[in-house]
């Protein structure tokens, strides 16, 4: 896999290189494959372990990622996000803290989680289309970005104030939601499990490039 930059590779490269200096670095990965994610279904909020596939196919990453100073790891606090950090942080050589939130979590999906994503999409497009619609055991799409979006601001400010590079380990409705946040679409953080991008802030704006894998499938559901 090779990665690309959503906003003009060479142009970002240039201005990183010639430009005003990078004044933060948030890196953001996709938790490995589960049982679930093997067979396409959502996790949502079920609490699954990795399978031997997604602790496998988060190595790329970890070999990355271990060079890069990381002053902290943040992760929900969720089975497969957990794993997925701690297998990152065992081969860094920063030796970052490790910040497990509640806030940090996926989109609670109530009764969809563990169904199959082609059955599902549907239902989930349709609860993004009427935001203060919830579903049956779960939360409204206002709800979880008004749980996400907060702390995922909070974080990055204390980033931009440190000047440290961070990770944090989510799931793809976080990926998604993030893209939509800071650029109006969600499509330009799209990544399949295992999956890493970079958030670099670069005069005065942040900017995304894809490091590792790309999710072409079209689904819309973690």
């Amino acid at each position: 896999m090779t990665g690309k930059s959503l906003i003009d590779l060479s142009a970002e490269k240039s201005l990183i290189d010639s430009g005003p200096k990078i004044e933060g670095s948030i890196y953001l990965m996709r938790h490995g494959h589960t049982v679930l994610d093997v067979d396409k279904r959502s996790d949502g909020f079920l609490d699954f372990p990795l399978s031997d596939k997604g602790r496998l196919g988060v190595i790329d990453a970890q070999q990355y990622l271990k060079t890069v100073p990381l002053d902290c790891i943040y992760c929900a606090d969720l089975k497969r996000t957990t794993e997925t950090a701690h297998i990152v942080k065992s081969g860094t050589m920063s030796d970052p803290d490790l910040d497990k939130n509640d806030d940090a979590r996926t989109w609670n999906l109530g009764v969809f989680a563990g169904t199959a994503k082609k059955v599902s999409k549907p239902k989930v497009e349709e609860l993004m289309a009427n935001p203060s619609s919830r579903p049956m055991g779960g939360e409204s799409y206002a709800e979880f970005c008004a749980r996400f979006v907060p702390w995922f601001k909070k974080m990055a400010a204390e980033v931009l104030k440190s000047g440290k590079p961070v990770l944090y380990v989510g799931s793809g409705s976080n990926m998604r939601l993030i893209a939509q946040y800071l650029t109006g679409d969600m499509d330009n953080l799209d990544l399949d499990e295992g999956g890493l991008a970079v958030l670099h802030y670069v005069g005065g704006q942040w900017h995304i490039e894809i490091i590792i894998g790309e999710d072409d499938n079209g689904d819309q559901v973690s």
